[in-house]
């Protein structure tokens, strides 16, 4: 459906999103079929008394009895089914939206580093609930004026032929031409979409670097950037109202032409003896359902195109392909691990990039090797842009190597689903991301089933209870959206203490103390030393002063490791690690 048209396999695309889903669709056809059933009686009703009353039957009063009972019992039975409809409506959308966030959790990084968070968010949240509005009223835009206006046009056949092939002439020309004027709408809905989306991307970055935006003059670049894409937004969808005005304009004229038609025509048969007048009557009466579809259905069906952009909008989520269970096995990779298994980090041969499918693409990684000890603790230096955290990354398996092998206790990554090696492994970064939730809260994610007494020994065992105790709830303290009303060092070390709960063999820290002040990195550098007892550690290190006491030191470089020994014995080579030490000591 990214075309300038609705295909019918994009139409089958746009129906997939409402699976299990069978009742709505009963229910959405019953709505008009008993406005027809009701619509039908009032004809068939309206013939009998005017017939009657020319003939002076007696049968009148009859007659509206019926008619106020059929009516009644109707209208009762469609207010039934309308509470069933709603009913369904909000169960369809339950499911969609877990559909859409359970695959939104499963893509891969790559797609969230290639893709701006507020679109994702206006995809799940806005373009998700429009929908609601496709299946609430869009459907019966649509559906309703072909059922009501076909079904008059059946019965007014019925009734006499030579009128009926009138309506439907003009029914098939209003439709053509409708259909005509509304085909350009699916352009002009994809662009405002995507002018939507640019524009909350904008407002999104405006209120998250609201701090920047004050301090330099981006206030003003930034809201020029808002206002130029809005006054764009605006621009199109006014021109999606001019469309759409002309549409209800052919709309209302043969709506009109047909109601003008049949009168003339049928008072005229009337008076030639060709047609009785009570049949007239209930033709004229059958008319309003053919001037509901012909005043409906171009305007419907350019409302329903809408539903269609979303939808597609939708599924450029639904269409990513999800990462995959497992970590991409590599040839002889129990080979390459059993030289140097020893139940800690193994990584043989790895190369990486990126951006695979660019002719000529980098690597961020050229053939890196390297073994962290079980128990022991390995640290990464270098320049920034040489691949460490990038190694860190393919550990925790967010992206798959190119090629080489990575192990992990004694087990190549293909041995485990990314659930059970992420369960392994705790994770420590350079900026730690603390929800809007308590400061329990928080600590309990790194194991959902962490009690109260576990939740407080870590915070003491990462030097963080004092500071919480300290705060007016303590422990029940909401720490705002990204943890902003605490400062750098004590989100660090509710980090630690988050690590501490998840107890795994297994630690990577990523520049934990990179960001902070002397006093706070010593306090946190205390929590991570605690931490690291007794686990198999990788440290990122940007102050070399914080690893010296590494097991084993490895510079990484241009995506290669350059030198590889401990502390003391890389100073004594007088390399690349000597002049980083020479360099941070300044």
């Amino acid at each position: 459906m990214r075309n300038d048209k609705i295909t019918a396999a994009g139409l089958k695309k746009y129906l997939s999103l409402f699976e299990k889903s069978g009742a709505y669709w009963c229910l959405l056809l019953m709505i008009p079929c008993t406005e027809v059933f009701v619509s039908a009686m009032n004809a068939l009703f309206y013939r009998k008394i005017i017939n009657a009353v020319t003939a002076s039957d007696g049968a009148l009063f009859q007659a509206a009895l019926w008619i106020a009972a059929v009516v009644l019992a109707a209208n009762m039975v469609k207010c039934a089914i309308i509470y069933a409809y709603m009913y369904q409506i909000r169960r369809i959308m339950q499911r969609l939206r877990v559909r859409v966030m359970a695959h939104l959790f499963r893509l891969p990084m790559s797609y969230f580093e290639g893709h701006h968070t507020a679109d994702s968010i206006q995809k799940l949240c806005f373009n998700v609930e429009d929908i609601k509005n496709s299946l609430a009223n869009r459907h019966q835009q649509v559906i309703n004026p072909v059922i009501i206006g076909g079904a008059a046009i059946v019965m007014i056949l019925a009734l006499d032929w030579r009128i009926g092939l009138m309506v439907l002439g003009l029914s098939l020309v209003s439709v053509r031409v409708n259909m005509l004027l509304v085909k350009p709408l699916h352009g002009i809905s994809v662009r405002i979409q995507r002018l939507l989306a640019a524009c909350t991307e904008s407002l999104t970055d405006l209120l998250a670097g609201i701090d920047i935006v004050k301090m330099f003059p981006a206030a003003r670049v930034m809201a020029e950037k808002y206002t130029d894409v809005n006054a764009d937004v605006t621009a199109g969808t006014m021109r999606r109202f001019r469309r759409m005005a002309d549409v209800q304009a052919v709309e209302w004229t043969f709506g009109f032409l047909c109601n003008i038609v049949i009168l003339l025509i049928g008072v005229f048969m009337s008076f030639a003896g060709m047609v009785e007048f009570g049949t007239v009557v209930a033709i004229l009466s059958l008319q309003d359902m053919v001037s509901y579809f012909l005043s409906n259905i171009g305007s419907g069906w350019g409302n329903l195109i809408d539903s269609f952009v979303l939808a597609d909008r939708v599924f450029e989520i639904l269409d990513e392909p999800v990462s995959p269970e497992r970590y991409r096995a590599q040839d002889k990779e129990g080979e390459a691990l059993s030289s140097a298994d020893d139940g800690g980090i193994v990584i043989s041969g790895a190369e990486f990039s990126y951006d695979v499918m660019a002719d000529g693409a980098s690597k961020t990684l050229d053939g890196v090797s390297l073994v962290v000890e079980r128990g022991k603790t390995a640290a990464l230096v270098g320049e920034s842009g040489g691949g460490k955290s990038t190694i860190v990354k393919l550990i925790l398996g967010f992206y798959q190597l190119n090629s080489g092998v990575i192990g992990v206790l004694g087990r190549p990554l293909s041995d485990y689903t990314l659930r059970e090696l992420r369960e392994s492994i705790a994770y420590v970064p350079q900026d730690a991301y603390l929800f809007a939730a308590s400061i329990r809260e928080n600590i309990r994610y790194g194991r959902l089933d962490a009690g109260d007494e576990e939740i407080v020994e870590a915070a003491k065992r990462a030097y963080a209870h004092a500071f919480i105790m300290a705060l007016p709830n303590g422990y029940d303290t909401i720490v705002g959206e990204r943890g902003e009303s605490l400062s750098g060092g004590q989100r660090q070390r509710i980090a630690i203490a988050r690590a501490f709960i998840r107890n795994a063999p297994i630690l990577l820290l990523d520049e934990a103390t990179s960001a902070l002040d002397a006093e706070s990195e010593q306090l946190v550098q205390k929590g991570i030393e605690a931490l690291m007892g007794g686990r198999t550690t990788l440290v990122i290190a940007h102050r070399l002063s914080t690893i010296e006491h590494a097991d084993r030191i490895y510079v990484i470089n241009g995506g290669r490791v350059c030198e590889c020994g401990r502390h003391a014995e890389l100073l004594a080579q007088g390399g690349a690690y000597r002049r980083l030490a020479e360099l941070s000591a300044r």
